[in-house]
């Protein structure tokens, strides 16, 4: 691959859907300066997208800020993440779903704190990314918590007894 003046590389990518869910991945959190082969107009935009993946983003809100056009910018995106600035939108919330049904909050408040219209457009968006419904993923994680155990304080003084 040849080199461009500001364009190099990407790293090698350790995530199950490629480079744009190892950009939002919870541990990296948006750490733009990690990826190097991310142009300046996408890293703008991938930056507004992460900074307010809560709120309605518009493509031609990420147009004027990168100062592109919609059609320049989706190409961008293709090229260089592999979806689309709203497929990008999509993932980041889900991503970010996931960290909130993994502690427990409830579904509904989920898919509105995140900018979804209902929690049935959350839902169905999660499944296709995820294969599962946000429901069976909430109740997965719940099963993988270790259970609280009581301390010997409170145990009958008879079981202590070996």
């Amino acid at each position: 691959m040849v080199e461009s003046a500001g364009y190099a590389p990407c790293r090698p990518v350790q995530a199950p859907h490629g480079i744009a869910d190892a950009i939002c991945a919870p541990d990296l959190d948006g750490d733009l300066a990690a990826w190097p082969c991310v142009s300046g107009p996408v890293r703008a935009a991938l930056g507004h997208l992460l900074a307010n993946y809560r709120t309605q983003v518009s493509l031609n809100d990420l147009a004027a800020l990168t100062r592109r056009s919609p059609f320049q910018l989706i190409r961008g995106f293709r090229k260089e993440l592999g979806v689309t600035p709203h497929a990008m939108l999509i993932r980041i919330r889900i991503l970010r779903a996931k960290v909130l049904l993994e502690r427990g909050e409830p579904i509904a408040g989920v898919a509105v704190d995140l900018g979804f219209v209902d929690q049935t457009h959350f839902g169905r968006h999660f499944k296709r990314i995820h294969k599962e419904t946000p429901g069976r993923f909430r109740n997965a994680m719940r099963a993988r918590r270790p259970v609280p155990v009581a301390p010997a304080v409170f145990a009958e003084p008879a079981l202590l007894v070996a």
